[in-house]
Formats: C-alpha cells, structure tokens, sequence
C-alpha cells in the first residue's frame, strides 16, 4: 500500500512541475527531458509514469479541473446557498480560475490549434473535458427549476448559454491577453439573474 501511495505522490508531483514548465515554457517548446530535468529525474523513470508529453500534458489539465469540480461540489453542498446563488458562485469561481490560470489558458489554446492541424476537431477534446461540470450544473438548474427558483426553460439551452458566456471569457483570457474578467462576471451574472422566477 505504501508504494502504491508513494507512486501517486511522485505522480502528482510531476504533473505539477510539469505544467508550470507548459505555462513558463509553452506546450511546443517544452519536451519530455525537460520535464525529466524539471522532476529531477530520469527520462527511464518519467516513461513509468507517462508514456509522452501529451499524455502529461492532458493529465496536468485532468488535475486542475478535478480541484475545480471538488470546489463547485462544495458550492452545490452548501444548503444556505438558492440555486441562483449556487449559479453566481459556481461561475464567479470559475472566472476566477481562469483569471488565475491566465497564462496556462494560452498554452492550451496553443494546444488545441497544433490539434486542430493534426487531428482536425479539438471541440470533442474539449467536450469530453467538460461533459462533468455540465452534468453539475444540470442538476442546479434542475434543482431550481423543481424549486419554481429557474424559470421552466430548456437546460439544455440554459447549459448551452452558460457555457458560451465562459467560452467567450476564455477567449478574453487566452486571445485578447486580458488580465480581469470583471465584465464577464457582470454578464454572467446578469444572464443567471434572467434565469429567475418571479417566485425567487
């Protein structure tokens, strides 16, 4: 058991040096001995945990929206909070990760145009990636909607434009090279508030 536990540890540890080398060096530049050098240590030993750069890559992405999704649980779990609420802080979270992972989003975006050369279609990389935090926020909407809090549109929809708003903020962040999303959260926020019932 105690290898077990130590192996993850090692595991974690390169996937965290790994993506502040992606975010100082960008994903093109960086290569699988940097990382090597970077964990302090061998190619041989880096190949037991990984098998190539991508595969790091994608796992460093993996862990921080694994700590994203535990935070929105905590959101969702918090019973002082309406569904309108919950809304406002899942996506006031969310912006706040994007404004502090601004120069990680960069290289994502480098990420996905090279796939866009290679493979064709990042939208179902993308997709895959946030298949679980549309299922979170389906179930607020829902909740609020059984509640008379939502207003009874489609969540699809409502799903479709939440989604827009971050994608657009991600644009912001990745392409315009913009610092705050202040006026992403005010239309954010005034979007979730036109969601509301009278009842609310």
């Amino acid at each position: 058991m105690a290898v077990l536990v130590e192996h993850e540890k090692r595991k974690k540890e390169i996937l965290e040096k790994s993506l502040e080398l992606f975010i100082e060096e960008g994903y093109e530049d960086v290569t699988f001995q940097k990382i090597a050098d970077r964990c302090a240590i061998t190619r041989t030993t880096l190949y037991i945990y990984f098998k190539n750069k991508r595969e790091i890559f994608l796992w460093s992405i993996k862990q921080l929206t694994g700590g994203i999704e535990k935070s929105i649980l905590k959101i969702m779990a918090d019973e002082s909070l309406n569904e309108i609420d919950c809304l406002k802080k899942i996506f006031s979270l969310i912006c706040a990760e994007c404004e502090k992972n601004a120069r990680l989003f960069h290289v994502l975006l480098d990420y996905l145009l090279q796939l866009k050369k290679s493979e064709g279609n990042p939208r179902e990389r993308v997709k895959r990636r946030v298949i679980r935090l549309e299922h979170l926020l389906t179930t607020v909407i829902l909740r609020g909607q059984k509640k008379s809090l939502i207003r009874n549109l489609p969540v699809k929809e409502i799903d479709a434009l939440l989604f827009s708003l971050i994608e657009s903020a991600l644009f912001k962040i990745s392409v315009y090279g913009e610092q705050s999303l202040e006026d992403s959260r005010l239309l954010i926020e005034f979007t979730i508030d036109s969601l509301k019932t009278s009842q609310e």
